[in-house]
C-alpha cells in the first residue's frame, strides 16, 4: 500500500525551518521572525489562516504561507481539498501575504492574493468533484495522481491531478490537489519570483 505518512512529513518540514529562516534573512532582508508551530490558541489561529511565519521588512509585517516539496517539478501544487469532500484546501482560507514554496535548491515567492484570485475565479471552477472522486474510485487507499487537461481562457493546459492518502496512527483521509506548471501560472500574470536555495 502506498500511502503518505502525515506524521513523518510534518517532522521532515519542521528540519528546513531553520534553512527557511535563513532564506528569509538573506534574500529578503526579513527581521523579527516569528513561526506559529507551537500548540497555542494564538498559533493555532494563524494555523488555520495558512500563516505559518511572519517577519518585518521595511517596516511592514509580512505573513508567509510555507509549502515545501521533496522534488522539483516545475510545477505549483494546489490543495483543493485537505479532506475530501469536506475540508477545503488552503487557498480557500489563506490570509497570507506571500506563499514561499521551497524545492530542494530554489524557493519561489509567490503573490498569495493573486494567485488565490485566480484560483478562485477560473482554476477552481475547472474541477468538479467528481473527478477527485473518480481518481479516489480507481486507487482506494493509495497515493495516486493523472494527467488532466483543463480550458481556460479558450486555451487547453496539462495538469497533474494529485492524491495523497494521508495515514497517522488514529486517522486516514484523502488530500486531492493538482499540480500546475509555472509557465501556465505566468499565462495569467502569475509571476513567481525564483532564487537559488
Amino acid at each position: 500500500m502506498n500511502y503518505h505518512n502525515f506524521t513523518e512529513s510534518l517532522l521532515r518540514e519542521q528540519n528546513y525551518h531553520n534553512h527557511a529562516d535563513d532564506f528569509y534573512t538573506k534574500h529578503l532582508g526579513a527581521t523579527n521572525i516569528v513561526r506559529y508551530n507551537r500548540n497555542t490558541n494564538d498559533d493555532m489561529t494563524m494555523q488555520r489562516a495558512d500563516i505559518d511565519v511572519s517577519f518585518t521588512h521595511k517596516s511592514k509585517i509580512i505573513n508567509i504561507s510555507e509549502k515545501f516539496r521533496a522534488k522539483d517539478f516545475n510545477d505549483l501544487y494546489i490543495e483543493f481539498y485537505s479532506k475530501f469532500p469536506n475540508v477545503r484546501g488552503w487557498l480557500d482560507k489563506s490570509q497570507a501575504d506571500y506563499i514561499t514554496y521551497f524545492f530542494p535548491t530554489r524557493v519561489f515567492l509567490i503573490d498569495e492574493k493573486k494567485l488565490s484570485e485566480f484560483y478562485k475565479n477560473q482554476l477552481s471552477p475547472t474541477f468538479s468533484e467528481d473527478i477527485f472522486r473518480n481518481l479516489i474510485e480507481q486507487n482506494p487507499n493509495n497515493n495516486a495522481q493523472k494527467q488532466h487537461y483543463i480550458k481556460l481562457q479558450n486555451n487547453k493546459y496539462r495538469v497533474r491531478i494529485i492524491q495523497a492518502y494521508n495515514k497517522t496512527q488514529d486517522a486516514a483521509w484523502y488530500t486531492m490537489g493538482i499540480a500546475i506548471p509555472f509557465n501556465v501560472l505566468a499565462d495569467f500574470g502569475i509571476y513567481c519570483r525564483e532564487f537559488s536555495f
